[in-house]
């Protein structure tokens, strides 16, 4: 899996939160993006800072 907006696929992780896991949201850890991905489509829910 490959980050929508830098392109990194060594910092690619789950995203969890205190209120629970979220099915099918990645986050990039080298740029911040957090997305999901639903029948090959990026979504992108936060964009880089």
């Amino acid at each position: 899996m490959r980050c929508p907006n830098c392109n990194s696929h060594k910092n690619i992780e789950i995203d969890i939160h205190s209120d629970g896991y979220a099915k099918d949201l990645f986050e990039c850890t080298s740029c911040g993006v957090i997305w999901v991905e639903k029948s090959n489509e990026v979504i992108t829910i936060k964009n880089a800072a």
